[in-house]
C-alpha cells in the first residue's frame, strides 16, 4: 500500500490516519508531497488533493461535508477510522486475543469498541484539526450569561495546552527542520501513534467485553459483586441510570484478597463518591481496622474513604454491608 499525504508541517489527523492504514496494510510506504503527479502514484491519497472519491480523502475541499450524527465534522483521522476501523479491530482481535477470547468478541462488542476509539481519540483529533472545538462547545454547552462565558473562556484557554494527541504531534514539528529531516520526524511520529493506537484498541476491546459481563452480573440493588476484575467503572459511567441504586462495587484485588469501592457520584464528578466509608475506619489497616469494624481479616480502608480491602470474600461482604449501614452518603 502506497499512501500519499502533504509535505511540510504535519498534524495529528494525517499522522494518525497513516498509523491506522499502516497497521491494516503492513507493507506500506508514505509519499509526502503536494505535487499532483507524485500524489497520483499512491494507492490512497489523504489530507491533500482537493478531491474526494474512493482513492482521495481530503476534508479541506469546499464540497466536503461529512460529519457525525453528533455534529463533529470528520477530519482525516476520523475518516480513516470510519473506513478501516472495523478491519483494524478484527486484526487486533486475531493477533492479540486467544481463540476463546475471540469467540466472545461479538459484532456488538467490536462495534462498541469502534465507537469508543472514535469517541475517546478521533473526536478530539478531528475537532482540533477542523478548528471546530470552540464552536462545537458553544453549540452543545450554550452559555447564557457573561459569567458563564468567562468560565468557558478560561476552560478553553486551559485546554489549549492539554497534552493530548494533537498537541503532542504538533510538538514533533521541530524548529527549522525541513525536507528529509521533517519526513523522518513524520514517520517516527506515525510509528509512535501506531503503537499507541494498537494498545488503545486492545484496551477498547477488553473494556467492551468486560462491560458486557458487568451488565449481565448486575441485577439491581446497592451492591455490584464481581468474581473477576472487570472494567466496572466504565460500565457504570456508560450506563449511569442503570446503576442508579448501586452504591458499592466488590471485586478481587490484583495483589491479594478483595476490594470494596464506592461508585462515582456522577458522570461529571467521577472522583466524588456516592458513599464514603464510616469515619472511624478511614486510614486504618489490619488489626486496627479489625478492632474498629468488629470484623476479622480486614486489610485497609483508604484515608479518603472511597475504597477498602479484606482477605476473604465473606469478610468483604460483611464489610460492605456495614459500610452501607454506617457510611456517609453523598446527596449533592
Amino acid at each position: 500500500m502506497l499512501i500519499a499525504t502533504h509535505d511540510g508541517s504535519f498534524h495529528a489527523d494525517e499522522t494518525l490516519a497513516c498509523a491506522i492504514i499502516s497497521y491494516v496494510h503492513e507493507r506500506c510506504e508514505v509519499i509526502r508531497s503536494r505535487n499532483p503527479v507524485e500524489l497520483e502514484k499512491a494507492d490512497i491519497v489523504i489530507d491533500v488533493s482537493g478531491i474526494n472519491d474512493d482513492k482521495h480523502f481530503d476534508h479541506h475541499s469546499n464540497n466536503f461535508n461529512l460529519k457525525r450524527d453528533n455534529g463533529i465534522n470528520y477530519a482525516t483521522a476520523g475518516l480513516m477510522w470510519q473506513k478501516f476501523g472495523f478491519e483494524y479491530l478484527r486484526k487486533i482481535a486475531e493477533e492479540y486475543f486467544d481463540p476463546d477470547q475471540r469467540a466472545q468478541l461479538t459484532d456488538e462488542i467490536i462495534d462498541a469498541a469502534h465507537k469508543r476509539i472514535d469517541r475517546e481519540i478521533m473526536y478530539m483529533v478531528d475537532l482540533n484539526d477542523n478548528g471546530q472545538l470552540n464552536s462545537y462547545l458553544r453549540e452543545t454547552v450554550p452559555v447564557q450569561t457573561a459569567a458563564e462565558q468567562a468560565v468557558m473562556d478560561q476552560l478553553n484557554e486551559f485546554y489549549q495546552c492539554s497534552p493530548d494527541i494533537p498537541y503532542l504531534v504538533a510538538m514533533q514539528n521541530l524548529p527549522n527542520v525541513t525536507g528529509e529531516a521533517q519526513d523522518k520526524n513524520f514517520m517516527v511520529t506515525v510509528k509512535l501513534l501506531k503503537t499507541l493506537l494498537i494498545n488503545a484498541s486492545i484496551n477498547a476491546l477488553y473494556t467492551e467485553l468486560g462491560i458486557a459481563k458487568v451488565m449481565k452480573l448486575y441485577t439491581g440493588g446497592e451492591l455490584l459483586i464481581m468474581h473477576e476484575k472487570l472494567p466496572w467503572t466504565q460500565a457504570v459511567l456508560a450506563n449511569f441510570e442503570h446503576f442508579s441504586k448501586c452504591m458499592l462495587a466488590i471485586y478481587p484485588d490484583r495483589k491479594r484478597g478483595w476490594r470494596v469501592q464506592s461508585l462515582p457520584f456522577s458522570k461529571a464528578e467521577r472522583f466524588k463518591n456516592k458513599i464514603i466509608a464510616p469515619k472511624a475506619w478511614r486510614g486504618l489497616d489490619d488489626k486496627d481496622l479489625d478492632a474498629a469494624s468488629g470484623l476479622k481479616g480486614t486489610i485497609f480502608v483508604h484515608r479518603a474513604g472511597f475504597t477498602g480491602g479484606a482477605l476473604e470474600f465473606d469478610t468483604i461482604i460483611a464489610m460492605a454491608k456495614l459500610w452501607l449501614q454506617n457510611g456517609e452518603r453523598t446527596t449533592e
